[in-house]
């Protein structure tokens, strides 16, 4: 029998296998990659991608979570909205990269300031959410926000430069306060709001009469929104006054008569607008109806009046805001020097070099730049050199401790102190909220220029202004035929 040779060795079939091989582990590899890059989507979709911490989505679901486990073992859920007070100002003044700097500081304290096991959020903007999934008691939530707080003590950085923050917190509780999420977010947030509207830097519980003041918010809102389109704003106009007696202007306020509300407080109404932006078609709507009465009414005598017109800090930043003060002017045909625009001392000095232009601009073709509240916000005196400024309102807090007993509380030196100055600087001076003759008296002895308050004259409707202009036209007239040949 013939010896069997040996079979070529089958190289092709050979070469296919590793291939198969090959495709095979490739295809696996590919697999694991593909499910890697989809569990890493999944966790960058549910991530804020400046601090690394869980975003809003992934809060909530593990709130979802925390509430299912609650109803199971019977205990209580908290929720937390924390939002730091004015961070605006500190992008205003670093910028958005600085900012987000200090958001990221802000992350790492409230951090390592939270317990195990809890969950911190955050949603942008300078807001965080925090997540108490196991609470024995009530107050364990409000002792966690008081920690939170005390976080905020020391400064924090951007740069070379320091900030001190301070923040709101609202608090509630499942399942008294809510039994699912979106109800839990909501009323922690009206708690939060509640805080900034008692000044910030503090916490507050949701409670029923919050909610109830959260609905009221919603429907003022809605109301404020119509206000414009049904005529139920109204610009009122208060006189001011040379310490001598003449009339010199008025300042321009705006009021809302709402038909079943009746007068609402621009303390009410006017955060609102601002939070809302609707601030800017109605201060434009003011601007423009103020200029048209002051125009009207210069035309009606022969006394130089001044319109004073108070600027938000969200006009003064929206970049229109300047051509609606030239447009207002044309339409109206006021004079630019008949008109003087209101900014307070905070808003001023939270401006950059160039964000402070238009005010050279508005400066340079006539009108008039006034300093409202002084005295109360930033105590540097470098910037009534550096920026166009024609006159200072003292604010009345000022005025009301002129007459105080007692030397060491009383205002009268710093009023005196900031009228030589503005004085030195050719600067106007006029002190608001004038209520006593002693008042008046004090400030026509320390030289003050003009007043203004209840004690001369209340914000008056147009037509009610426009009679105090005929009578004090008429007294200008006697007084004059009064006078010796």
């Amino acid at each position: 029998m013939a010896t069997p040779q040996p079979r070529e060795p089958d190289l092709k079939g050979f070469l296919r296998e590793i291939h198969r091989v090959e495709t095979s582990l490739r295809l696996w590899k590919a697999e694991e990659d593909i499910e890697n890059l989809e569990r890493r989507l999944v966790a960058l979709s549910q991530q804020d991608s400046l601090t690394g911490l869980p975003n809003q989505a992934r809060f909530i679901d593990r709130l979802n979570q925390a509430i299912l486990q609650s109803q199971r073992h019977d205990h209580r859920v908290g929720v937390l909205v924390l939002d730091l007070d004015r961070f605006k100002r500190v992008n205003e003044l670093v910028g958005h990269s600085g900012g987000d700097e200090v958001l990221q500081q802000v992350a790492h304290r409230l951090e390592v300031t939270v317990r195990q096991g809890d969950t911190l959020a955050c949603m942008g903007g300078g807001r965080f959410l925090v997540l108490l999934p196991e609470l024995k008691e009530d107050l364990g939530a409000t002792k966690v926000g008081k920690k939170l707080l005390e976080a905020f003590r020391s400064p924090f950085k951007a740069g070379d430069r320091g900030f001190q923050l301070s923040a709101s917190i609202g608090i509630c509780v499942h399942p008294q306060d809510g039994l699912d999420a979106s109800t839990l977010l909501s009323h922690a947030e009206s708690a939060m709001y509640r805080a900034k509207e008692r000044g910030g830097n503090r916490l507050e519980c949701f409670t029923t009469t919050l909610n109830q003041l959260s609905l009221e918010r919603q429907e003022l809102e809605q109301c404020l929104r119509e206000a414009m389109q049904n005529g139920e704003l109204q610009m009122y106009y208060q006189p001011q006054f040379h310490v001598d007696g003449r009339l010199t202007g008025a300042e321009a306020l705006l009021r809302w008569n709402h038909p079943l509300l009746g007068s609402v407080p621009p303390t009410r109404f006017i955060p609102l607008a601002e939070e809302n932006r609707l601030i800017l078609p109605i201060g434009e709507w003011a601007l423009r109806e103020a200029c048209n009465q002051m125009a009207h009414w210069q035309a009606l005598t022969t006394i130089p009046l001044l319109l004073a017109v108070n600027v938000s800090a969200l006009q003064f930043a929206n970049g229109d805001w300047e051509a609606c003060v030239v447009r207002a002017l044309m339409e109206s045909g006021l004079r630019p020097n008949s008109l003087e625009l209101e900014l307070t001392e905070s808003i001023v000095m939270r401006q950059g070099r160039e964000d402070i232009r238009p005010l050279h601009r508005l400066r340079e073709i006539g009108t008039r730049i006034a300093i409202d509240d002084f005295g109360t916000g930033y105590s540097s005196l470098g910037y009534l050199q550096r920026l166009p400024i024609t006159t200072i309102k003292l604010d009345q807090s000022f005025i009301s401790a002129l007459q105080v007993e007692g030397p060491e509380v009383s205002s009268e030196p710093i009023v005196r102190a900031v009228i030589q100055l503005a004085h030195s600087l050719k600067l106007t001076v006029i002190a608001e909220g004038v209520e006593t003759e002693g008042q008046r008296d004090m400030l026509e002895h320390l030289g003050c220029d003009n007043l203004q308050g209840f004690l001369l004259g209340r914000p008056l409707p147009a037509q009610a202004f426009e009679a105090l202009l005929e009578s004090m036209d008429e007294k200008a007239f006697l007084d004059i035929a009064r006078l010796p040949p």
